[in-house]
């Protein structure tokens, strides 16, 4: 009798092992997500599926499924989830992608599904597509990368060239709850059958403000901030004597080091002033009128890159200031630095008409092997 209990208990262990197994052969992950707005004011899901790679099958297959609702949480799991043969994970999701439209929402609200489940990963890098975003999932790609695999590594790489910020689901949650700063997201947009970043987003309130930044102007937003990736570099024309197509009125530099300076106060008048500056050193990686080993050319060139920068900078904080983003977290400080002053005032109306100084001052440090 104990022996037949014994074999019993063994096959119901045995059971639920089978089915596990079989669930995971089966599994569909979730590699890239897209959410667009549609006429009905609903909310469109669009997903690149990956099934597992099989004993058979010498690469994973990728399915693109759509579904809109509500909200993200039921289009993908009730009405995407039900279009699979199998069960529905995103614990690989790579991108997520949302459209412009969509963006000026609340994304606190519209992402509050991704943030409180767990099984979601909150690695997932985020960015803002111009147009409908679902077009980038159902970009045709060849050899092995999936899609969300090409956007992810399209993304990681200019933000290792300190040409937008690394957003993900998880740095960018805790911005969404703090009063005292704003979050900027990647810009990344369909061309032909690729992709490309082209900027950021300026985020204010949660929502998109509808004002963005070029890559050029990113690059130094992010210096600004402190951040500079692997490789930074800038491409600025310091010459004006031949015509537009002369690659001599170029210079090419990379950042190889900084050093920031920020102070924030307030004058008698009760205004907000902002000091930033920036010591650059830069080595030259093309230029090619050359003379580089006269010190001259080398001080005209270090005064030339320091105004240029100077006067973009300071169109990139106006920028900031008509978007009411602020990205560079200077209520953070008021917080900090100035708490009674941060409960006296209205953040709305004092902070567009904050006084910003900014300054780069560029050193070249090397001018490459040549000469």
């Amino acid at each position: 009798m104990k022996r037949f209990i014994l074999i019993g208990l063994m096959a119901v262990m045995v059971l639920p092992g089978c089915n596990h197994r079989n669930d995971l052969k089966n599994l569909q992950l979730i590699y890239a997500t897209a959410l667009d707005l549609n006429e009905n004011n609903e909310i469109v899901t669009t997903v690149s599926i990956q099934s597992p790679v099989g004993k058979q099958k010498t690469s994973p297959t990728q399915e693109v499924v759509s579904a809109s609702s509500p909200t993200m949480e039921k289009s993908i799991y009730k009405k995407i989830a039900m279009q699979l043969a199998g069960p529905l994970s995103s614990s690989k999701n790579q991108v997520m992608l949302i459209s412009e439209k969509l963006a000026r929402r609340d994304l606190a609200a519209l992402l509050d599904s991704a943030f409180r489940n767990s099984s979601d990963t909150m690695l997932a890098l985020v960015a803002i597509v111009p147009g409908k975003a679902n077009d980038l999932i159902s970009l045709k790609r060849s050899g092995t990368d999936t899609t969300g695999e090409y956007l992810r590594k399209i993304i990681i790489s200019s933000r290792d060239e300190t040409v937008i910020p690394h957003v993900t689901l998880h740095t960018i949650y805790p911005v969404f709850y703090d009063l005292g700063r704003d979050s900027f997201i990647p810009i990344i947009k369909k061309v032909g059958e690729s992709a490309e970043v082209d900027g950021v987003a300026l985020m204010h309130d949660r929502k998109y403000t509808g004002f963005s930044l070029n890559a050029d102007q990113t690059t130094l937003l992010l210096l600004l901030s402190g951040e500079r990736g692997e490789l930074c570099e800038i491409i600025r024309k310091v010459e004006e004597e031949h015509s537009k197509q002369d690659p001599s009125q170029y210079i090419s530099v990379n950042i190889v080091g900084m050093k920031r300076t920020k102070r924030v106060w307030i004058d008698s008048e009760g205004k907000v002033n902002v000091r930033l500056h920036l010591k650059l050193k830069a080595t030259i990686i093309e230029y090619g009128k050359d003379h580089l080993t006269d010190k001259r050319i080398i001080d005209q060139l270090n005064k030339r890159l320091s105004e240029m920068l100077t006067t973009e900078t300071e169109q990139i904080t106006k920028i900031l200031r008509q978007s009411h983003s602020d990205v560079l977290g200077i209520g953070r400080d008021l917080i900090a630095f100035h708490p009674k002053y941060w409960k006296n005032i209205d953040w709305e109306t004092v902070y567009p008409k904050t006084n910003f100084q900014t300054s780069i001052e560029v050193k070249i440090i090397s001018k490459g092997i040549t000469n």
